[in-house]
């Protein structure tokens, strides 16, 4: 019922409530619950073309499924846009990120095994997809530190969308024509796509967009860090630590785009600067021909 969680989440009783409940912050804008689930629209879609590279899965994360489902289907466009059958994984289970962010173990590697498990049944040649690098974080690198079976056998097929994309159209670069849009581009890197990957795929990705004039935003964590910036003892240090992500921000020319992979990063941007921040996956799709 999302009409009615989305009206108790603005109301400010409910929030105050809230608050000395669970210590979330009052102050804090909650995300909306969206009336389409993505997986539900998924399967009820109507597929125009037939795949021509064969098959990827979509890892579709909470935030994608329940909240942003926008998100998903841009990339869903995108990927079929250059050629594959996009799956997902059906009967997944939440990837264990809050769960070990939290001390958590037993309740991450419960989860993880039963998501390396899904994954392992499937063909070993199909890449899996991450829109959220939390979630691929979980299968690159702490599923495997907690020496959860097939680990490593799942982690070597798991990709970045962003990454993904840059790696196939560097070898075709004339797979995907975008419009031509005089615009700034500028992106905020997620602190656990720096930590694992060379995030210079975000760059050249954008880059490749006509027209737009793309830099990094040089800053460090947005200052969100999951749940920590939702909480009433962290909620103003949460802002503190954003500050200089959102001044860059307000410095930018009227009518940039601000790309954020993170759901995380997204909500603290929207909930400080004047702009919704947007995946790449969303600005890839609306600049396809």
């Amino acid at each position: 019922m999302p009409k009615v969680a989305n009206d108790l989440l603005t109301s400010g009783r409910f929030r105050e409530l809230l608050e000395r409940i669970t210590g979330i912050s009052a102050e804090r804008a909650l995300p909306r619950y969206s009336k389409v689930r993505f997986d539900w629209w998924f399967e009820r879609r109507q597929r125009d073309s037939c795949p021509a590279r064969g098959r990827v899965i979509l890892w579709d994360d909470t935030f994608v499924r329940y909240n942003d489902p926008h998100i998903g289907m841009a990339a869903v466009r995108v990927l079929e846009a250059a050629g594959y059958e996009v799956q997902l994984a059906t009967e997944r289970k939440c990837c264990g990120r809050p769960a070990f962010s939290q001390g958590n173990l037993g309740a991450a590697r419960k989860l993880g095994a039963h998501n390396l498990r899904l994954l392992s049944e499937t063909a070993d040649d199909v890449p899996v997809i991450f829109l959220e690098p939390s979630c691929y974080s979980m299968f690159i690198e702490d599923y495997r530190e907690m020496n959860l079976p097939d680990a490593e056998r799942v982690a070597a097929r798991c990709h970045l969308f962003e990454e993904f994309l840059d790696d196939l159209l560097r070898a075709e670069p004339e797979l995907l024509e975008f419009n031509p849009r005089p615009t700034t581009v500028a992106i905020h890197v997620h602190c656990h796509a720096k930590a694992l990957t060379n995030p210079a795929y975000m760059h050249r990705l954008a880059a490749r967009l006509p027209g737009r004039k793309v830099h990094y935003l040089d800053s460090g964590c947005c200052g969100m860090a999951g749940g920590f910036g939702m909480m009433k003892s962290k909620y103003e240090l949460s802002l503190e630590i954003a500050k200089p992500l959102i001044e860059k921000i307000r410095e930018l020319p009227y009518g940039s785009l601000v790309v954020a992979s993170g759901a995380s990063c997204r909500h603290q941007i929207d909930h400080l600067a004047p702009i919704r921040a947007r995946h790449m996956a969303e600005v890839l799709a609306d600049a396809l021909e």
